[in-house]
């Protein structure tokens, strides 16, 4: 059924005499292996090769598929996975078989499904831009992860960043802004020991400056922002200071200079309409590390911090995810941000929730342990530092999307310890005042700590290794056009 379906046009497929005498008696049976697939596909000089298994479990199925993509220098990956009962196998397996086909002819073919919703959702330039379609169907919600259109390291590898600054530390985060005034943003990494600045010089980035904590500090989030309206960026560097938080705040100008400290946590959040950017504050005390209600903060005209207004109740946000975007399009952005849930959460001026996500995202390696134990030799409480959430127009239509890292955990079900490895990118658009996940990275082998967006430049920071406590390891930052 499957070889029928996939052959004709400019399909050629090996038969099966000539790739049945490879096959061991077990392989004849089955073949899940991808190192053995693609050395057979290469001894058969076979552009693709696709392999897996079907399993049958009471009256059910499960079907896994991968396509291999053979390249010169190595090889990329599709997985195809579909679950259902029996009796929906030849049509899942049909639906499957067109859509492997138009992967491989580069049409991208979308299943039924996806035909009847083509009116409301807009198609993405298949293999040229980060993100693949996502089945929609809310009946399945393992589509989001599982659907055939959820490409695998294939898809990663694809796309090549445009540059990458490589980083000799964990970066717990990093932002962009102009510092000096020229008009060209420069690149704020940071470090759990140290900041580092680095300036664009043609198309990519050199390093100029760095800053190392006050003594009994360790550096947790940077942000930036021209909130005193001088013309230059100020720089926002939170740190832990004994059991709370403090800000010191910066210019940079080819050397720093430190303005002043502030008790708690600041954060500069973008207008994604272009507007001036907010600062916010929340406190900081001995047994609450992000502790109370949350200001908006400005300068008034002696150049003097003060904090204005307090912003309506947003009840279980993380501080370090919020952003701003306007979901019922009414001109006026309303808060978006991570719940302590770590599902996403889109509050009113008011403070009462107008959506709320049922996917679990976030997750992040970039962490420290703070506060009283629940029970003797239990751990210290895991207060978590996130990624913001970015508004952006991921695909070019005039529209902002809102994009979230999803980082994978190695093994799930522990709450206070995991290891994050791997992530993706997710992107939700609006339909009405709803929200959904509308397109999707595949798997790419890093953990992203932050993101952010200059212009029609995405700027991830992934980290890849052993994660350590002191800010050791290996990180970089790599933006896409």
């Amino acid at each position: 059924m499957l070889t029928s379906r996939l052959s004709g046009g400019g399909i050629l497929l090996i038969s099966d005499e000539r790739l049945l005498s490879l096959l061991s008696e077990k392989e004849k049976e089955g073949l899940s292996d991808r190192r053995r697939a693609e050395e057979l596909a290469r001894r058969l000089e076979a552009d693709y090769a696709i392999f897996g298994s079907v399993t049958t479990i009471g009256g059910g199925y499960s079907l896994d598929l991968s396509l291999l993509e053979l390249e010169k220098n190595g090889s990329g990956l599709t997985r195809v996975s579909k679950t259902g009962d029996e009796n929906q196998f030849i049509s899942q397996l049909a639906d499957v078989a067109y859509q492997l086909r138009g992967i491989i002819e580069g049409k991208e073919k979308p299943g039924k499904k996806t035909e009847e919703r083509a009116a409301i959702t807009p198609k993405p330039q298949t293999g040229k831009g980060l993100f693949s379609r996502l089945e929609r169907d809310k009946e399945v919600p393992e589509a989001i992860e599982k659907g055939l259109s959820f490409k695998s390291t294939r898809q990663y590898r694809g796309l090549n960043p445009t540059g990458e600054i490589s980083i000799d530390m964990t970066v717990m985060a990093f932002d962009m802004g102009d510092l000096d005034g020229n008009g060209d943003a420069e690149v704020l990494v940071l470090g759990r020991k140290k900041l580092l600045v680095y300036q664009r010089e043609g198309e990519s980035f050199v390093f100029r400056d760095s800053l190392k904590p006050s003594f009994g500090e360790e550096f947790l989030k940077v942000s930036v922002g021209d909130i005193d309206s001088n013309g230059s960026a100020e720089i926002y560097l939170v740190t832990r200071y004994g059991i709370r938080a403090r800000t010191s705040v910066c210019e940079w100008n080819g050397g720093f200079k430190r303005l002043y400290r502030w008790t708690g946590h600041l954060q500069v959040v973008r207008d994604p309409g272009g507007g001036k950017p907010l600062l916010l504050f929340q406190g900081s005390k001995v047994d609450e590390f992000f502790s109370g209600s949350i200001y908006l903060m400005n300068y008034d005209k002696e150049g003097k911090l003060t904090k204005g207004e307090p912003l309506p109740k947003l009840t279980g946000v993380q501080f370090n995810t919020l952003a701003l975007f306007d979901l019922d399009k009414d001109g006026y952005p309303e808060f978006l941000g991570l719940g302590e849930d770590s599902r996403i959460r889109v509050w009113d001026r008011q403070g009462n929730i107008l959506w709320k996500g049922d996917k679990t995202l976030g997750g992040t390696n970039n962490a420290i342990r703070l506060g009283e134990r629940e029970a003797p030799g239990a751990l210290l409480p895991r207060i978590s530092f996130n990624s913001r959430l970015l508004t952006i127009d991921i695909d070019g239509d005039g529209k902002n999307e809102i994009l979230a890292i999803n980082n994978i955990s190695l093994i799930e079900h522990l709450l206070n310890f995991r290891v994050f490895k791997r992530s993706r990118l997710i992107a939700y658009m609006t339909e009405g005042t709803d929200l959904f996940p509308a397109w999707t990275t595949g798997e790419i082998d890093y953990c992203l700590t932050d993101m952010q967006v200059d212009g029609r430049s995405l700027f991830l920071a992934a980290h890849k290794g052993k994660i350590s406590n002191v800010g050791k390891g290996s990180s970089r930052i790599m933006w896409f056009e």
